[in-house]
């Protein structure tokens, strides 16, 4: 079964002013979804900026059903749950940037803006065809000043976002096929619960704790502390609440099969799938498809 594919890191976070805000950008990622993203949200001042370029599909909203194809974009502030379903025949293609704002500034008509609609979701300005391109371009270049050129960059991709918002929305036209995929995963402690999130999102089927630590650039032992103090769950925990996270959406929301869906979890069988979600749940995959919900159990 083919894997969602997951972007590949760079060694710095970008941070740029807007409107005297203090803008990071704490991950670029450019993806080809097989696999769906399962609910979440974020916290105070996060925004992720979700700007489809190929494929068809689905996402919810706090629970509300979009259509999503080429030329949109959706934008997630805080609070707003968002899980995303991507075609079985014709995969999500998307550019993404996650990104934190400055605390207690309120900025200008921009800032603003995306301050009052924490949850959108339409057609793109078309100038977000061509900064899309560059932002690629500029890091597949590995020219002098990429990371001074990638802040500007950034910046007016994320300023073409929410004036998408404010201003006429414009028609849809065919875009480019994807080149190359990418991100930016900042190591530091402060912005470790972004990588986190991230990694649990993407990466819930494979994900060792070896490798999160090296991602996070912590020791074994400093990782486990972070994922306590940040969840308050061991990684073993987290691990198995992402991938029953998307069991059940894929269970309620798609058209795979039982066995394909324990495939894509990385599951040895269909039983032993079934086991871990009845387990989880305290019903079988069966029931829930049929049904469309389950009893959750153990504070789940």
């Amino acid at each position: 079964m083919e894997r969602t594919e997951c972007s590949k890191e760079m060694n710095n976070s970008y941070r740029f002013l807007l409107e005297g805000a203090v803008v990071t950008i704490a991950m670029v990622s450019y993806r080809r979804f097989t696999e769906v993203m399962p609910e979440h949200a974020h916290g105070e001042n996060v925004y992720e900026l979700h700007y489809v370029e190929q494929g068809k599909g689905e996402v919810l909203l706090n629970r509300k059903r979009y259509e999503v194809k080429p030329g949109m974009l959706y934008i997630t502030g805080p609070g707003i749950l968002h899980e995303q379903i991507p075609s079985k025949e014709e995969p999500l293609v998307e550019f993404g940037i996650y990104l934190q704002i400055q605390k207690n500034v309120t900025g200008g008509e921009l800032l603003q803006g995306l301050s009052a609609h924490p949850l959108w979701c339409g057609y793109a300005r078309n100038g977000l065809k061509h900064l899309t391109k560059e932002l690629l371009r500029e890091r597949m270049g590995n020219q002098p000043g990429a990371g001074e050129k990638m802040q500007y960059l950034l910046a007016e991709f994320l300023i073409e976002c929410i004036r998408s918002i404010l201003m006429t929305k414009e028609e849809e036209k065919p875009l480019p096929m994807p080149q190359e995929q990418f991100g930016a995963h900042a190591i530091r402690e402060e912005n470790a619960l972004l990588v986190a999130d991230e990694i649990f999102l993407y990466e819930y089927r494979d994900i060792t704790l070896d490798e999160m630590a090296r991602r996070l650039g912590f020791s074994v032992r400093q990782t486990q502390r972070l994922l306590q103090r940040i969840y308050g769950k061991s990684f073993t925990q987290k691990k198995l609440e992402a991938r029953m996270s998307a069991a059940l959406t894929l269970l309620q929301n798609s058209r795979y099969s039982i066995t394909e869906i324990s495939e894509q979890l990385g599951y040895a069988s269909m039983e032993h799938f079934s086991y871990a979600f009845s387990k989880f749940y305290g019903d079988v995959p069966s029931s829930v498809r049929k049904n469309g919900s389950v009893r959750r159990v153990q504070g789940h």
